[in-house]
Protein backbone atom coordinates (compact mmCIF):
# COMPACT_ATOMS: atom_id res chain seq x y z
CA UNK A 1 0.00 0.00 0.00
CA UNK A 2 1.45 3.53 -0.96
CA UNK A 3 1.93 6.13 1.77
CA UNK A 4 1.40 9.61 1.95
CA UNK A 5 4.99 11.23 1.90
CA UNK A 6 6.39 14.48 2.06
CA UNK A 7 9.22 15.55 0.32
CA UNK A 8 10.56 18.39 2.61
CA UNK A 9 14.35 20.32 2.38
CA UNK A 10 16.81 19.38 4.58
CA UNK A 11 18.24 22.98 5.11
CA UNK A 12 15.33 24.64 6.08
CA UNK A 13 12.76 22.03 6.96
CA UNK A 14 10.25 22.92 4.81
CA UNK A 15 7.31 21.66 3.17
CA UNK A 16 8.01 21.62 -0.90
CA UNK A 17 4.46 19.11 -2.05
CA UNK A 18 3.01 15.69 -1.44
CA UNK A 19 4.27 12.81 -3.68
CA UNK A 20 2.79 9.06 -3.68
CA UNK A 21 5.64 6.69 -3.30
CA UNK A 22 5.95 3.78 -5.10
CA UNK A 23 6.50 0.52 -3.64
CA UNK A 24 8.82 -0.75 -6.44
CA UNK A 25 11.54 2.08 -5.90
CA UNK A 26 14.49 0.95 -4.95
CA UNK A 27 15.88 4.12 -3.56
CA UNK A 28 12.68 5.89 -2.17
CA UNK A 29 13.12 8.74 -3.31
CA UNK A 30 11.37 11.77 -6.21
CA UNK A 31 12.88 11.75 -9.43
CA UNK A 32 12.59 15.37 -9.51
CA UNK A 33 13.44 17.92 -6.73
CA UNK A 34 12.14 21.29 -6.89
CA UNK A 35 13.69 23.61 -4.25
CA UNK A 36 11.40 26.00 -1.75
CA UNK A 37 10.99 29.05 -2.18
CA UNK A 38 12.84 30.59 1.26
CA UNK A 39 16.16 28.42 0.79
CA UNK A 40 18.86 30.46 0.42
CA UNK A 41 19.98 27.11 -1.76
CA UNK A 42 17.69 27.58 -4.05
CA UNK A 43 19.92 29.37 -6.99
CA UNK A 44 21.47 26.02 -7.04
CA UNK A 45 19.18 23.15 -9.56
CA UNK A 46 18.24 20.35 -7.92
CA UNK A 47 19.73 17.08 -8.57
CA UNK A 48 18.63 13.84 -8.66
CA UNK A 49 19.42 12.37 -5.80
CA UNK A 50 19.58 15.61 -3.91
CA UNK A 51 21.31 14.97 -0.02
CA UNK A 52 19.24 18.02 0.60
CA UNK A 53 15.62 16.25 0.33
CA UNK A 54 14.49 13.47 2.62
CA UNK A 55 11.30 11.28 3.00
CA UNK A 56 9.03 11.59 5.81
CA UNK A 57 5.67 10.26 7.13
CA UNK A 58 2.97 13.03 6.71
CA UNK A 59 2.12 11.50 10.45
CA UNK A 60 5.51 12.03 11.75
CA UNK A 61 6.00 15.48 10.19
CA UNK A 62 3.48 17.05 11.61
CA UNK A 63 5.29 17.39 15.07
CA UNK A 64 8.03 18.73 13.28
CA UNK A 65 7.80 20.22 9.92
CA UNK A 66 4.76 22.62 11.30
CA UNK A 67 7.18 24.00 13.67
CA UNK A 68 9.11 25.59 11.08
CA UNK A 69 9.54 29.26 11.31
CA UNK A 70 8.54 30.33 7.28
CA UNK A 71 9.60 33.65 7.69
CA UNK A 72 13.35 33.16 8.57
CA UNK A 73 14.87 31.91 5.24
CA UNK A 74 18.42 31.41 6.79
CA UNK A 75 18.51 27.51 6.17
CA UNK A 76 21.81 26.80 7.40
CA UNK A 77 20.94 27.90 11.02
CA UNK A 78 17.85 25.92 10.85
CA UNK A 79 19.55 22.23 9.15
CA UNK A 80 19.08 18.88 10.54
CA UNK A 81 21.50 16.29 11.79
CA UNK A 82 21.77 13.40 10.87
CA UNK A 83 21.31 12.54 14.36
CA UNK A 84 17.73 13.78 14.21
CA UNK A 85 17.18 11.95 11.23
CA UNK A 86 18.02 8.46 12.79
CA UNK A 87 15.40 9.79 15.91
CA UNK A 88 12.66 9.91 13.63
CA UNK A 89 13.51 6.55 11.84
CA UNK A 90 13.44 5.29 15.41
CA UNK A 91 10.38 6.99 16.49
CA UNK A 92 8.61 5.17 12.86
CA UNK A 93 9.60 1.76 14.01
CA UNK A 94 8.15 2.62 17.77
CA UNK A 95 4.85 3.79 16.22
CA UNK A 96 5.12 0.40 13.83
CA UNK A 97 5.18 -1.65 17.02
CA UNK A 98 2.91 0.03 18.67
CA UNK A 99 0.52 -0.42 15.91
CA UNK A 100 1.15 -3.98 15.77
CA UNK A 101 0.75 -4.55 19.73
CA UNK A 102 -2.78 -2.88 19.43
CA UNK A 103 -3.65 -4.73 16.07
CA UNK A 104 -3.14 -7.81 18.23
CA UNK A 105 -4.89 -6.55 20.94
CA UNK A 106 -7.79 -6.10 19.07
CA UNK A 107 -7.98 -9.87 18.09
CA UNK A 108 -8.07 -10.75 21.92
CA UNK A 109 -10.24 -8.41 22.86
CA UNK A 110 -13.38 -10.47 21.56
CA UNK A 111 -12.29 -13.29 23.00
CA UNK A 112 -12.30 -11.97 26.23
CA UNK A 113 -15.82 -9.75 25.66
CA UNK A 114 -17.32 -13.03 24.42
CA UNK A 115 -15.92 -14.82 27.45
CA UNK A 116 -17.70 -11.92 29.70
CA UNK A 117 -21.04 -12.23 27.85
CA UNK A 118 -20.90 -15.92 28.53
CA UNK A 119 -20.28 -15.98 32.33
CA UNK A 120 -22.57 -12.65 32.51
CA UNK A 121 -25.42 -14.68 31.03
CA UNK A 122 -24.65 -17.63 33.41
CA UNK A 123 -24.90 -15.57 36.24
CA UNK A 124 -28.22 -13.97 35.12
CA UNK A 125 -29.63 -17.64 34.12
CA UNK A 126 -28.72 -19.01 37.67
CA UNK A 127 -30.67 -15.63 38.83
CA UNK A 128 -33.39 -16.57 37.17
CA UNK A 129 -33.81 -20.25 38.08
CA UNK A 130 -33.35 -19.21 41.69
CA UNK A 131 -36.35 -16.65 41.46
CA UNK A 132 -38.61 -18.41 39.49
CA UNK A 133 -38.19 -21.40 41.84
CA UNK A 134 -39.10 -19.11 44.74
CA UNK A 135 -41.81 -17.89 42.84
CA UNK A 136 -43.06 -21.38 41.73
CA UNK A 137 -43.13 -22.49 45.41
CA UNK A 138 -44.88 -19.51 47.13
CA UNK A 139 -47.88 -20.19 43.94
CA UNK A 140 -47.90 -23.28 45.77
CA UNK A 141 -47.58 -23.11 49.09
CA UNK A 142 -49.95 -19.86 49.80
CA UNK A 143 -52.89 -22.30 47.87
CA UNK A 144 -52.19 -25.21 50.22
CA UNK A 145 -51.93 -23.11 53.21
CA UNK A 146 -55.25 -21.46 52.17
CA UNK A 147 -57.16 -24.86 51.43
CA UNK A 148 -55.99 -25.95 54.93
CA UNK A 149 -57.31 -22.96 56.68
CA UNK A 150 -60.45 -23.46 54.66
CA UNK A 151 -60.87 -26.82 55.95
CA UNK A 152 -60.48 -26.06 59.31
CA UNK A 153 -62.40 -23.18 59.16
CA UNK A 154 -65.05 -25.26 57.67
CA UNK A 155 -65.08 -28.02 60.25
CA UNK A 156 -64.83 -25.68 63.20
CA UNK A 157 -68.85 -23.99 61.68
CA UNK A 158 -69.96 -27.82 61.07
CA UNK A 159 -68.87 -28.60 64.74
CA UNK A 160 -70.15 -25.64 66.26
CA UNK A 161 -73.63 -25.37 64.12
CA UNK A 162 -73.83 -29.18 64.90
CA UNK A 163 -73.75 -29.06 68.59
CA UNK A 164 -76.30 -26.31 68.68
CA UNK A 165 -78.85 -28.43 67.08
CA UNK A 166 -78.25 -27.23 63.01
CA UNK A 167 -77.66 -30.26 61.67
CA UNK A 168 -79.03 -32.28 64.37
CA UNK A 169 -81.28 -35.34 62.97
CA UNK A 170 -83.03 -36.30 66.11
CA UNK A 171 -86.71 -36.59 65.30
CA UNK A 172 -89.85 -35.36 67.60
CA UNK A 173 -89.82 -32.37 69.32
CA UNK A 174 -86.19 -31.43 68.43
CA UNK A 175 -86.45 -30.55 64.78
CA UNK A 176 -89.97 -28.70 65.70
CA UNK A 177 -88.95 -26.44 68.43
CA UNK A 178 -87.36 -22.73 67.71
CA UNK A 179 -83.74 -23.69 69.19
CA UNK A 180 -80.97 -20.80 69.10
CA UNK A 181 -77.97 -22.01 67.53
CA UNK A 182 -75.66 -19.98 69.91
CA UNK A 183 -74.72 -21.96 72.96
CA UNK A 184 -73.00 -18.73 74.54
CA UNK A 185 -76.28 -17.01 75.12
CA UNK A 186 -78.54 -17.91 77.95
CA UNK A 187 -82.55 -17.97 77.28
CA UNK A 188 -83.50 -14.36 76.30
CA UNK A 189 -86.95 -15.42 76.65
CA UNK A 190 -86.97 -15.66 80.32
CA UNK A 191 -88.59 -19.32 80.03
CA UNK A 192 -91.22 -17.92 77.54
CA UNK A 193 -89.55 -19.80 74.69
CA UNK A 194 -89.49 -23.25 74.56
CA UNK A 195 -85.72 -24.02 73.88
CA UNK A 196 -84.50 -27.80 74.28
CA UNK A 197 -80.70 -28.07 74.25
CA UNK A 198 -79.58 -31.62 72.38
CA UNK A 199 -76.75 -33.95 73.81
CA UNK A 200 -74.43 -33.76 71.41
CA UNK A 201 -74.54 -29.52 72.34
CA UNK A 202 -74.00 -30.19 76.13
CA UNK A 203 -71.01 -32.97 75.07
CA UNK A 204 -72.97 -35.92 76.29
CA UNK A 205 -71.23 -39.43 76.53
CA UNK A 206 -72.72 -41.57 74.74
CA UNK A 207 -74.56 -44.30 76.57
CA UNK A 208 -72.81 -47.46 77.54
CA UNK A 209 -75.97 -49.99 76.01
CA UNK A 210 -78.84 -49.06 73.68
CA UNK A 211 -81.81 -47.82 75.69
CA UNK A 212 -84.90 -49.33 76.47
CA UNK A 213 -87.58 -48.06 74.13
CA UNK A 214 -90.45 -45.99 75.85
CA UNK A 215 -94.24 -47.33 75.38
CA UNK A 216 -96.04 -43.73 74.60
CA UNK A 217 -98.15 -42.13 75.30
CA UNK A 218 -97.23 -42.14 79.10
CA UNK A 219 -99.61 -41.06 81.85
CA UNK A 220 -96.82 -39.69 84.32
CA UNK A 221 -94.85 -37.19 84.62
CA UNK A 222 -92.40 -37.46 87.86
CA UNK A 223 -90.79 -34.56 88.69
CA UNK A 224 -87.70 -34.28 91.22
CA UNK A 225 -84.21 -32.27 91.77
CA UNK A 226 -81.07 -33.31 90.43
CA UNK A 227 -79.62 -32.86 93.95
CA UNK A 228 -76.71 -30.60 92.74
CA UNK A 229 -75.67 -26.87 93.37
CA UNK A 230 -78.55 -25.01 90.86
CA UNK A 231 -77.58 -22.52 88.00
CA UNK A 232 -78.49 -19.31 86.63
CA UNK A 233 -76.73 -19.38 82.81
CA UNK A 234 -76.55 -21.66 79.97
CA UNK A 235 -72.50 -22.23 80.33
CA UNK A 236 -73.21 -23.43 84.75
CA UNK A 237 -76.26 -25.41 83.79
CA UNK A 238 -74.05 -27.27 81.03
CA UNK A 239 -71.42 -28.36 83.30
CA UNK A 240 -74.24 -29.46 85.80
CA UNK A 241 -75.46 -31.71 83.35
CA UNK A 242 -72.33 -33.10 82.25
CA UNK A 243 -71.02 -33.83 86.16
CA UNK A 244 -74.67 -35.33 86.83
CA UNK A 245 -74.29 -37.42 83.92
CA UNK A 246 -70.61 -38.61 84.80
CA UNK A 247 -72.02 -39.34 88.57
CA UNK A 248 -74.70 -41.38 86.93
CA UNK A 249 -72.33 -43.59 84.75
CA UNK A 250 -69.17 -43.66 86.77
CA UNK A 251 -70.49 -43.49 90.43
CA UNK A 252 -73.91 -45.30 90.14
CA UNK A 253 -73.13 -47.50 87.32
CA UNK A 254 -75.92 -46.55 84.79
CA UNK A 255 -75.63 -47.10 80.74
CA UNK A 256 -76.43 -43.12 81.12
CA UNK A 257 -77.81 -39.97 82.76
CA UNK A 258 -80.64 -41.24 84.45
CA UNK A 259 -83.12 -38.34 83.60
CA UNK A 260 -85.43 -37.76 80.51
CA UNK A 261 -85.31 -33.94 80.43
CA UNK A 262 -83.42 -31.57 83.14
CA UNK A 263 -84.58 -28.08 83.39
CA UNK A 264 -82.03 -25.33 84.03
CA UNK A 265 -82.09 -21.72 86.01
CA UNK A 266 -81.25 -20.14 83.01
CA UNK A 267 -84.73 -21.55 81.09
CA UNK A 268 -83.30 -24.15 79.13
CA UNK A 269 -84.38 -27.77 78.36
CA UNK A 270 -81.54 -29.75 78.57
CA UNK A 271 -82.17 -33.51 76.66
CA UNK A 272 -81.07 -36.49 78.48
CA UNK A 273 -82.59 -39.68 77.20
CA UNK A 274 -85.56 -37.93 75.64
CA UNK A 275 -88.96 -38.68 74.57
CA UNK A 276 -88.53 -42.46 73.57
CA UNK A 277 -86.41 -44.37 76.25
CA UNK A 278 -86.42 -45.75 79.44
CA UNK A 279 -85.02 -43.54 82.72
CA UNK A 280 -83.20 -44.41 85.64
CA UNK A 281 -84.93 -41.86 87.83
CA UNK A 282 -87.21 -43.96 90.29
CA UNK A 283 -87.21 -47.62 90.80
CA UNK A 284 -90.43 -49.51 90.28
CA UNK A 285 -91.87 -46.20 88.06
CA UNK A 286 -89.28 -45.92 85.24
CA UNK A 287 -91.67 -48.06 82.60
CA UNK A 288 -94.54 -46.06 82.33
CA UNK A 289 -93.13 -42.27 83.25
CA UNK A 290 -91.16 -40.00 81.63
CA UNK A 291 -89.15 -37.75 84.34
CA UNK A 292 -88.05 -33.93 84.46
CA UNK A 293 -85.21 -33.46 86.64
CA UNK A 294 -84.38 -29.78 88.06
CA UNK A 295 -80.79 -28.66 88.22
CA UNK A 296 -81.14 -27.75 92.13
CA UNK A 297 -81.84 -29.11 95.76
CA UNK A 298 -85.05 -26.89 96.42
CA UNK A 299 -85.23 -27.87 100.17
CA UNK A 300 -85.48 -24.25 101.13
CA UNK A 301 -85.80 -22.44 97.77
CA UNK A 302 -88.50 -22.52 95.11
CA UNK A 303 -87.37 -23.17 91.06
CA UNK A 304 -87.17 -20.00 89.00
CA UNK A 305 -90.05 -18.53 87.66
CA UNK A 306 -88.30 -19.62 84.02
CA UNK A 307 -88.26 -23.14 85.52
CA UNK A 308 -91.60 -22.89 86.14
CA UNK A 309 -92.80 -21.71 82.95
CA UNK A 310 -90.41 -23.36 80.48
CA UNK A 311 -91.82 -26.75 82.30
CA UNK A 312 -95.49 -25.50 81.15
CA UNK A 313 -94.29 -25.56 77.43
CA UNK A 314 -92.40 -28.94 77.58
CA UNK A 315 -95.58 -30.82 79.03
CA UNK A 316 -97.72 -29.03 76.04
CA UNK A 317 -94.77 -30.18 73.24
CA UNK A 318 -95.02 -33.84 75.03
CA UNK A 319 -99.18 -33.48 74.38
CA UNK A 320 -98.92 -32.09 70.70
CA UNK A 321 -95.95 -35.23 69.91
CA UNK A 322 -98.60 -37.49 71.34
CA UNK A 323 -95.93 -38.32 73.84
CA UNK A 324 -97.68 -37.73 76.78
CA UNK A 325 -101.25 -38.35 76.59
CA UNK A 326 -104.45 -35.83 77.22
CA UNK A 327 -104.87 -36.32 80.81
CA UNK A 328 -100.96 -37.00 82.43
CA UNK A 329 -100.49 -36.67 85.91
CA UNK A 330 -97.78 -34.79 87.47
CA UNK A 331 -96.23 -36.85 90.77
CA UNK A 332 -93.47 -35.75 92.81
CA UNK A 333 -90.80 -38.79 92.82
CA UNK A 334 -90.79 -38.49 97.44
CA UNK A 335 -94.52 -38.93 97.52
CA UNK A 336 -94.33 -41.97 95.01
CA UNK A 337 -91.60 -43.25 97.09
CA UNK A 338 -91.55 -42.03 100.47
CA UNK A 339 -88.25 -44.14 100.98
CA UNK A 340 -85.77 -42.30 98.50
CA UNK A 341 -85.38 -39.75 100.71
CA UNK A 342 -82.46 -37.88 98.72
CA UNK A 343 -85.45 -36.72 96.26
CA UNK A 344 -87.08 -35.25 99.54
CA UNK A 345 -87.32 -31.54 97.54
CA UNK A 346 -90.41 -29.71 99.63
CA UNK A 347 -90.24 -26.46 97.81
CA UNK A 348 -90.00 -27.84 94.33
CA UNK A 349 -93.55 -29.71 95.18
CA UNK A 350 -95.01 -27.29 96.63
CA UNK A 351 -94.52 -25.17 93.58
CA UNK A 352 -96.99 -27.28 91.29
CA UNK A 353 -99.58 -26.95 93.72
CA UNK A 354 -102.21 -25.65 91.75
CA UNK A 355 -101.35 -26.93 88.55
CA UNK A 356 -104.63 -28.46 87.07
CA UNK A 357 -102.28 -31.69 86.36
CA UNK A 358 -101.19 -31.54 89.40
CA UNK A 359 -101.60 -35.24 91.83
CA UNK A 360 -101.77 -35.25 95.46
CA UNK A 361 -101.52 -38.87 95.39
CA UNK A 362 -98.96 -40.06 98.13
CA UNK A 363 -98.22 -43.38 98.82
CA UNK A 364 -98.36 -45.35 101.60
Amino acid sequence: MDRKVLYICRDCNASIYLYSLAKDRVYQSPSFGEYHKYCTNSKNPWERSCKNAIWVCENSYHSTAESVNHENNDCKSKSKSPNQIETRYTNLLDLEKRKEALETHLKTCPDLVQRATVAEANISATKYKAAHASMLNRRVIIPIAALVLSIILIGLLLLTEGRTGFFNTNQGSLQMLPVNSNLADDNVGGGKILRIVPRDAWLAHPSSSDPLPLATPVKKVIVLPTRTDDCETQAMCVYRVRMTQTLNIESQNHDDIIYNFLIGGDGNVYEGRGWDAIGAHLRGFNSDSISFAYIGTFKKQKPSEKQMDVTKLLLDEGVRLGKLSQDYKIYGAYMLDPTSTDVQSDELYNSFKGWPHWSEYIAQ
